[in-house]
């Protein structure tokens, strides 16, 4: 055989195993050396130059094996058992202290921004990120952002999408991305479309910053400190708070909620500006109020502000007379929708992991809610044409749910915006009517901010969307069988000595998901007349509970799972489900009521018999049969019973 037929060289696995641990001048490594230069699976000619450059040959190899691991590995990217690779062996090919500046800069002035994203990763030697970060400053000044280039991206937006990068590379990448979008001069173009091109390219920017802000959530705070003071500050900032809050870290979330938070003083200057401008004054008497509060405004901040104030159209000054509430219901709606519903949030379809403990997240919704309690004064009803929306009140809901204390103040000031709305919704407003599912957001949204007037939420908790239960008088059964232990039983101390509800509580327990005899006992001694309550409500428990065969069998288990449960308790159960009920093992049946059975029915055969042909069953009115009922008409040879009214 002879050395040049690709058929007569050894394995590669044989190779690679057979040089691990040598140094250059061992033989086996000698021999890989010759094989990687002849082999022309391009596959074995990577793993044996990895496995060279890696290993023994780490402080010195020769050019043709750099430039042969170069080729073989980004030369066949394309090949499909390349996958994934990331371009390994030319990295380390191009960082080893052998390789030459010309070899490096040549092969990476070729390589596609894909490529440079692979050999600039996060452990790349440092002179081989320094020269990838040089190529990507040398690309030229970046454009301005535009829907194209959300297709056809720039270099920097391709490398930042493909994952971690070494810092340098990072750093290079970041500064290279395409700039906020460039609004044009307007004049000669119709000004819809001039419009409409800055609102595309502006959706376009927002969408770059959230897909690469998506890649890298270890540098969420790098990229807020790069963007101070600059155009991309705003958009990055509200893609982390409101498009990718749970991936942010809890101390960042905190200070940008809190930056966010700040914004809204202007907006309160802002309506009191132009409510002096509505009132008659001119502008320079506005400047001169304010001028203290504008002293200590950005350029940009003051420009808007003087901007707003020179407005003649009086639908644009209303708006700045109302911009408080308006901030808030964009707020509510936009940036902060998923802090104020953290359990709703959702990547895509699926459901998030929040970085910030739900004790973090409760108080940024509450910071929310203390500044929106801040733009009732400013709301104003609506034009008398104007179309209803739900975010119209959305941010009135958010806002009572997590406010720590619902004060007369603030329940005057929302009724006025509850009213309006169910105006909306009345059929008799001059509005134009909400569509379908408007009006049932609407709807469901207004049944809840009366529900919290009626009953504020406690002040401490995290879930206190599910505490908004309403008053007393007016909470159903099915409402509180929907609650967890924790919220009913928060309900009920706000509304100690309520008899009526503890009752409503008890028929809830067998009425939603499952509760312990712990949780029923607990609801059980808040209420003034415990043993006499049980007897009345399972005598009449059609009238009082209803439903289907589970409510039975639930209340059924809690009945005989107490201790002071008696004969009377017993005989009172409907008797389908305590004739089924379980005892202590899987096959046993209930010894409470075998023994109000064998009590009832003694000796008599004839009594046995009748009662088991009882007309009890699992459903319809018959399964609301009570126990006692028909043992006393079998004991007696009676005629059975009718079933218990109903509602």
């Amino acid at each position: 055989m002879t050395g040049s037929r690709s058929d007569s060289l050894l394995p590669t696995e044989f190779l690679l195993t057979a040089m691990a641990g040598c140094g250059p001048d061992d033989p086996a490594v000698r021999l890989t050396v010759r094989q990687a230069r002849s082999v022309t699976s391009r596959t074995d000619r990577s793993a044996l130059s990895e496995a060279l450059l890696s290993g023994p040959l780490a402080e010195e190899a020769p050019m043709w094996l750099l430039e042969a691991a170069v080729a073989a590995d980004l030369g066949g990217e394309e090949e499909a058992h390349h996958f994934g690779r990331r371009s390994a062996v030319a990295a380390r090919a191009l960082g080893h202290p052998s390789c030459t500046p010309d070899l490096r800069d040549r092969t990476l002035r070729r390589c596609t921004p894909q490529q440079l994203a692979r050999l600039g990763g996060p452990g790349a030697e440092e002179r081989l990120a320094t020269a990838v970060a040089e190529v990507v400053r040398a690309l030229g000044a970046p454009p301005p952002m535009s829907p194209q280039l959300l297709e056809e991206e720039a270099p920097a937006q391709t490398m930042l999408r493909q994952g971690p990068l070494h810092d340098v590379v990072f750093e290079a990448a970041r500064d290279m991305l395409p700039t906020a979008p460039d609004p044009g001069d307007p004049e000669g173009e119709d000004i819809d479309d001039w419009l409409d091109r800055n609102r595309r390219g502006h959706e376009a920017w927002q969408t770059m910053w959230r897909q690469i802000l998506e890649r890298h959530p270890d540098r969420h705070r790098n990229f807020v400190e790069w963007a101070d003071g600059t155009d991309a500050e705003r958009a990055i900032h509200d893609q982390l708070l409101g498009s990718l809050p749970w991936a942010v870290e809890p101390e960042l979330l905190t200070e940008l909620a809190a930056a966010d938070l700040k914004r809204f003083d202007f907006e309160i200057l802002l309506a009191q500006g132009s409510r002096m401008r509505r009132d008659g004054a001119d502008e320079q008497q506005v400047l001169d109020r304010f001028a203290g509060e504008l002293s200590s405004l950005t350029e940009e901040e003051r420009n808007d502000f003087r901007h707003a104030l020179g407005r003649k159209s009086t639908t644009l000054l209303g708006m700045g007379c109302r911009a408080p509430v308006l901030w808030v219901r964009q707020a509510a709606s936009g940036t902060w929708r998923h802090i104020l519903n953290p359990a709703q949030a959702k990547d895509g379809y699926r459901q998030v992991d929040w970085s910030a403990s739900a004790t973090t997240l409760a108080g940024l919704a509450t910071d929310f809610a203390e500044t929106a309690v801040r733009a009732l004064p400013y709301w104003e009803p609506a034009d008398r044409y104007a179309a209803a929306h739900p975010d119209e009140v959305a941010w009135v809901r958010d806002m009572l749910l997590h406010l720590p204390v619902v004060t007369e103040d603030v329940k005057a000031a929302v009724r006025p915006i509850v009213r309006q709305a169910r105006g909306w919704l009345s059929g008799y407003h001059h509005s134009l009517q909400p569509r379908y599912d408007h009006r049932r957001r609407l709807e469901e949204i207004l049944d809840t901010v009366q529900r919290i007037l009626a009953d504020p939420p406690p002040a401490s908790g995290t879930d206190r969307r599910r505490t908004a239960l309403g008053a007393p008088d007016e909470v159903t059964v099915r409402v509180l069988a929907g609650t967890s232990v924790e919220t009913l039983g928060e309900y009920l101390d706000r509304h100690v000595g309520n008899d009526s509800l503890v009752e409503k509580a008890l028929l809830a327990s067998a009425a939603g998901a499952y509760r312990s005899g712990e949780d029923f006992e607990d609801v059980l001694r808040r209420h003034s007349a415990p043993d006499e309550v049980l007897l009345r409500l399972t005598v009449a428990l059609r009238r009082y509970l209803g439903g289907g065969p589970t409510w039975r069998e639930s209340w059924t288990r809690l009945i005989l799972a107490r201790e002071d449960t008696g004969p009377s308790l017993v005989r009172a159960l409907p008797a389908w489900s305590a004739l089924r009920a379980r005892g202590g093992g899987y096959r046993n049946a209930h010894t409470l009521v075998v023994s109000v059975v064998r009590e009832s029915l003694g000796s008599d055969q004839d009594a046995w018999d009748r009662f088991a042909s009882c007309p009890a069953t699992n459903s319809g009115p018959a399964a609301w049969l009570r126990l006692g009922d028909l043992l006393d008409a079998a004991a007696k040879g009676m005629p059975w019973p009718k079933p218990p009214a109903g509602r």
